[in-house]
């Protein structure tokens, strides 16, 4: 056998690393997305990212970075401007993600924001370590209305209508259980929004009563609402839209005089929960009702 000698290697610096994660499933996405980025100083400068076997999406080139100027520059700090990521699904499992970051950034971006954020209500973003904690290096994908339930996980819809007539577009949206937020999830522009999630662990049995059958399991679900006033035209920029937490908004179980919020509600196993408000001025709403304000 003939020894193969390398005579030499050649490494090219990638100005841009991105990771995606599926919100529901928790996995990396590696596949199926359009994912672009554009400079904000000069929208000429615009590449197409690929996607490596470890699920990175990342561009060889990006115009205005120059092999020369990435390699021998001790510092990528100097060479920084910001530029616009713009994620799409043509398979329309997930939501679009539009997010400013600076680059050229070495290795996996990581989103300087999390920490600014509501950490309880970031729950079903971390992972499992002790304490969990959310990895930077992610951006979640959320899904959007048409996806259909990644089995075996929980789900729960509904479509927010703000309660002066408007969609409420992009707005989050939390479901808790036992004081512990299990989900998380984003509306898109009319409002339309499903959360998935896995079950919560099932109450114990008794030694005086049979143990039910798993399809009588049923949990008491806390839902909440975190809306801001985004523009419906477009898609909201990463930092606006997770900024929401810190804008939660009630929801109601009906909008008469006085009005009442909505309480918590039965999720059953492997059924599907659709949320909505019983009573307005009008009868029954297929939307859930939520205050603008």
């Amino acid at each position: 056998m003939t020894a193969v000698k390398q005579l030499e290697r050649v490494v090219r610096p990638a100005p841009i690393g991105l990771r995606f994660r599926d919100v529901a499933t928790g996995g990396v996405v590696g596949q199926g997305l359009r994912v672009t980025v554009t400079s904000m100083r000069n929208p000429a400068r615009h590449a197409t990212l690929d996607v490596n076997g470890k699920g990175v999406w990342y561009a060889r080139r990006f115009p205005g970075f120059s092999d020369d100027a990435l390699a021998n520059a001790p510092d990528w700090t100097l060479l920084r401007q910001p530029c616009l990521v713009e994620v799409d699904d043509p398979a329309g499992r997930f939501l679009p993600l539009r997010i400013v970051i600076d680059l050229p950034e070495r290795g996996i971006v990581d989103w300087p924001g999390w920490g600014d954020l509501p950490q309880d209500l970031l729950l079903p973003l971390a992972n499992d370590a002790s304490p969990p904690a959310i990895s930077p290096d992610a951006l979640p994908l959320f899904s959007s209305a048409g996806r259909t339930a990644p089995a075996p996980l929980a789900e729960i819809r509904c479509q927010l209508l703000r309660d002066d007539g408007g969609p409420a577009a992009w707005a989050l949206l939390t479901a808790s259980h036992g004081g512990e937020v299990r989900a998380i999830g984003q509306a898109d522009a009319q409002g339309r929004a499903v959360l998935f999630f896995p079950y919560p662990e099932r109450p114990r049995a008794s030694l005086a009563t049979s143990p039910p059958a798993i399809t009588d399991f049923r949990w008491a679900i806390e839902v909440a609402a975190h809306w801001d006033g985004l523009d419906p035209a477009k898609p909201p920029e990463f930092a606006a839209l997770m900024a929401q937490l810190d804008h939660p908004r009630t929801l109601f179980a009906s909008t008469l005089s006085p009005p009442e919020p909505l309480p918590s509600q039965l999720l059953s196993f492997g059924r599907g929960l659709v949320l909505r408000t019983d009573s307005t001025p009008d009868g029954p709403s297929s939307c859930l009702v939520m205050a603008a304000s």
